[in-house]
């Protein structure tokens, strides 16, 4: 039992948890969609980082179809058991031509074998201590041995070798295998292995000694597919092209990653014929805010000790009643009791009650008095009504417009007030967040209620279960700081002060981890950075005449027509989430080529300021998205300074800023 609620939060990583993920997983509720527990041809998931690939593919691998904690499993009904290989990419990436010559292709495929053999020994010990095995069947399984052929090649000396019992000596080969690799000081490698033939041996051995298994196929998934080379993926691809009844292979990706289709013959790798093609980030996102309120939930489960929805959420068959409306409705008010939110209206209230931000509201409203020259006739406090702060708000955008006369916007307001004016309903609906964005960054100090809530949460993770269980975690973590109680047994709401703050933490972290993101991090970190100060300025116009920017379209008849080191960075961006990118929805004309949208993940809104809503987009050319992409700081802040004298601003960008990224290989 954990000692603090922070701590059930700690871990949003499947790679944390043990290979038996069954007591962590949650049964998507249209797990029809996406099963593949029957699966009789490769599939290739996809989805974007944090999207839960390694999770959905360890919850139909061996530890977990097979865990000790489930009791709804019935081995002869089973048709596959999965097998988990996520190779060590930094590793791979010496497995090549260049490096060990023409006998690469023979370490990677002998590397892939023994990894794998070792999971088929990990199975085994599974199977001998699994409930539903019979006493002949396990005997069976102990008198497995490795076929002569594959002993032959490892230079085993002994006669018999029992798989169930070898984990030591797979091992020793691999670690023999990987030492040549490193520092080849043969022409050829150790051993040789035929990945498909000796899986194939293996499995056939295994269904054949044990009745229980004798129709199951083995289902052998390679994650993280897009960081080996594409020779390497040619020879996968192969193997998913012609798996058998007893072995299929399947892989997993990031979504838009560039991949190889290729095999070792003339044919590609086609889908519905070779494979299927399962998008996790699509799935998850039509019911991610109850994916995410059933994994809230669990968390909070397991900090009071309590089973009910741990057992409920697995078992397929309350996949129906997890679409009822009350189950829902139940999901999601539990959610939002945890952590609740403000309206839109309250939000204007507590501007009111605040006199630090009510006072910079009386500062705008007044700059756009001195702007139509009616300072001195009229006064901010005319265009605030305490009993109408939605619409007071709405004042303060309204008046720094150049084409607002400040005497007919007093009528109209008056009009409101008296219930027969219907402009301010339109202009509350567009303008409103943009003021509150707008007050609060003129208060740094401020926590911003717009960034806290269940809902807003789940829109700030975008589909991604890492960073709304991070925001949790953060949220939790800080109100134990301040709140000692929250250590105590009684499920507490966080306070929506602490949410924002905790949210502008997490947002400033996930800025910081961009660096990490592949191998080219460090640029996409910077060009995060740079969009995200373009739409803070954005924000910053009194006027909120283009309110809540906070994604781009190109103004381009093709993408090609960017250079080649901006299209790989935009591409980069896209793989790993740090830009989203959609089809407009706003397309105006027939002949031009804005049919795509790159947003800035939204989990990154708080540290700029800005709206985590899709609102109005900004219009960039070839030129100023290169700018962006692969220019030095001055060009950048030259770029920058002309949308300050546009958008009629005050500030001034920096000068040779110290993130300054050093131009590296790539550029």
């Amino acid at each position: 039992m954990a000692n603090m609620l922070s701590s059930v939060f700690a871990k949003n990583r499947t790679e944390e948890f043990p290979d038996d993920v069954y007591s962590k997983y949650v049964l998507p509720i249209n797990n029809h969609e996406i099963d593949i527990s029957d699966a009789s041809k490769a599939c290739v998931i996809v989805g974007g980082r944090g999207s839960g690939k390694t999770m959905y593919l360890k919850y139909y691998c061996f530890p977990t179809i097979l865990s000790s904690n489930r009791s709804d499993i019935d081995l002869k009904n089973l048709k596959n058991l999965g097998l988990y290989w996520r190779p060590d990419t930094s590793f791979t990436q010496h497995i090549s031509q260049n490096w060990l010559g023409q006998y690469w292709s023979s370490a990677f495929n002998s590397y892939m074998t023994l990894s794998i053999l070792i999971e088929y020994n990990k199975l085994l010990q599974t199977l001998i201590n699994h409930n539903q095995l019979s006493e002949n069947s396990k005997i069976s399984i102990k008198n497995i041995e490795i076929p002569e052929s594959i002993t032959n090649q490892l230079s085993v000396k002994s006669d018999k070798i029992y798989l169930f019992e070898a984990k030591k000596i797979l091992q020793n080969s691999l670690f023999t295998l990987c030492n040549w690799i490193n520092s080849p000081f043969t022409e050829t490698p150790p051993f040789s292995l035929n990945t498909k033939g000796t899986l194939s041996l293996v499995a056939n051995e295994l269904n054949t000694a044990v009745s229980e298994l004798e129709n199951i196929t083995y289902h052998i998934f390679i994650d993280e597919f897009e960081n080996l080379t594409e020779s390497q993926q040619v020879i996968i691809n192969t193997l998913m092209k012609h798996g058998e009844k007893q072995l299929i292979f399947s892989i997993a990706h990031k979504k838009n990653a560039i991949i190889s289709h290729d095999t070792l013959g003339n044919e590609k790798i086609v889908e519905r014929n070779d494979y299927r093609t399962i998008d996790l980030e699509r799935h998850y996102n039509n019911n991610f805010d109850v994916f995410a309120g059933e994994v809230l939930a669990l968390r909070l489960e397991e900090f009071f000790d309590q089973k009910q929805l741990n057992l409920f959420v697995r078992k397929e068959e309350n996949l129906e009643y997890r679409q009822t409306h009350d189950y829902l409705k139940e999901i999601r008010n539990l959610a939002e009791r945890f952590l609740p939110s403000l309206t839109y209206s309250e939000m204007a209230q507590n501007i009111f009650s605040d006199n630090s931000l009510y006072d910079k509201l009386l500062a705008i409203i007044a700059d756009g008095l001195i702007l139509h020259k009616k300072s001195k006739v009229l006064n901010a406090e005319q265009f605030i009504d305490i009993k109408f702060p939605e619409a007071s708000l709405v004042n303060a955008a309204i008046l720094n417009r150049n084409n607002t006369l400040p005497h007919i916007l007093l009528e109209q307001f008056e009009e409101y007030k008296g219930g027969t004016s219907n402009k301010y309903q339109q202009w509350i609906h567009n303008y409103l967040v943009g003021v509150i964005l707008l007050i609060y960054k003129k208060s740094p100090s401020k926590d911003c209620p717009f960034y806290s809530g269940y809902k807003q949460y789940v829109l700030l993770s975008r589909g991604n279960i890492r960073h709304f269980l991070e925001l949790c975690h953060q949220s939790v973590l800080l109100n134990e700081q301040f709140n000692a109680k929250t250590s105590s047994r009684r499920l507490d709401k966080i306070p929506v002060n602490i949410q924002s703050r905790a949210t502008k933490k997490t947002s400033g972290l996930e800025l910081e981890k961009i660096s990490d993101l592949g191998s080219h991090g460090s640029h996409l970190k910077k060009i995060a950075t740079r969009l995200g100060r373009i739409y803070s300025y954005s924000q910053t116009r009194k006027s909120q005449s283009e309110v809540e920017i906070n994604h781009f379209s190109l103004d381009l008849s093709d993408e090609t027509e960017l250079n080649e080191d901006t299209r790989t960075l935009l591409n980069e961006a896209i793989i790993w989430s740090v830009l989203i990118e959609e089809h407009s929805t706003k397309q105006k004309k027939s002949e031009s080529l804005e049919v795509k949208d790159y947003v800035l993940h939204p989990v990154l809104s708080a540290h700029f300021g800005i709206s985590y809503r899709k609102k109005k987009k900004l219009k960039l050319n070839k030129e100023s998205l290169t700018i962006i992409f692969t220019a030095d700081d001055n060009k950048f802040n030259r770029l920058l300074k002309s949308f300050i004298t546009k958008w009629d601003l005050d500030e001034e960008p920096l000068e040779n800023t110290n993130d300054v990224v050093k131009q590296l290989g790539l550029l």
